[in-house]
Formats: structure tokens, sequence, C-alpha cells
């Protein structure tokens, strides 16, 4: 179970190491590596701190890990750091989100490969039926 828990870090963290190049994953890898996994829609942008921005997500399906209606990350524009969101979030648009915890105390955080647009992704029936948020 470590081995494979090692392994599906690995997968999540590809990017962050070898650059941001990154190939769509398949879904069911997809979800092995994140610790929660959520279809929503971008509803609003809001400061938390003074250097904070955060993005608001309505969920409507969840199909790992704890996740209310409304979902919150921080909206990093990915940056070449390769963690966050590409230029192309905006309010209203519907996504498919992988995201973890690089530590546990942290927020949640996504990769540029490890959010879609649902209208491109290809295999979400791979996830399963998946349930309405908590």
């Amino acid at each position: 179970m470590t081995l494979l828990r090692g392994s599906m870090t690995i997968v999540f963290l590809a990017p962050l190491i070898f650059g941001c190049d990154c190939e769509t994953i398949h879904a069911k890898d997809a979800k092995r590596g994140a610790e929660v996994v959520f279809r929503c829609t971008a509803s609003r942008f809001q400061h938390r701190a003074a250097l904070s921005m955060m993005v608001v997500f309505n969920v409507d399906r969840v199909w790992k890990g704890k996740v209310g209606s409304t979902f919150e990350m921080p909206a990093v524009q990915e940056d070449s750091g390769c963690i966050g969101f590409l230029p192309k979030l905006q309010v209203g648009t519907e996504l498919l989100v992988y995201a973890r915890r690089i530590d546990k105390t942290e927020d949640y955080l996504t990769i540029p490969c490890n959010f879609l647009r649902v209208r491109d992704v290809k295999d979400i029936a791979a996830l399963g039926r998946g349930r309405k948020p908590k």
C-alpha cells in the first residue's frame, strides 16, 4: 500500500519536478493520485488575505474526498511553477478537478494536468456514478 501511495504521489508531482508539459492522465489514474475529485462550476473569486485569492466552486458531483456543495481553493495562476490553474479559469467554467494537499494543514492544490473543462473530458464515465456533495 505504501508503494502504491508513493507511486501515485509521483504521478501527481511529476509535472512539478519535470515541468508543466503533460499528457492527459486517465481518469482512474488521476483519481488514485488525488485526495478529492469533483465536478464543479467556478462561481466567484474572493480575497482571503492580503495576497491570497481564492476561487469558489459550486460542486455538482463528488467521486472522492470530503467535498461540500461549495469548495474553495487558492486561485493560483500557473506561471511556470506548475501548481494551480491555467489562466483560462473563469467564472462559469465547468471543471473536473483532481486535487491534493502537499501538507495536510495546507489548502488543496491542483496542477494544470489535473483539472479539465468538463466539455474536454473523454473518460468521465470511468470515474463511476459519484455522489451528490454533502
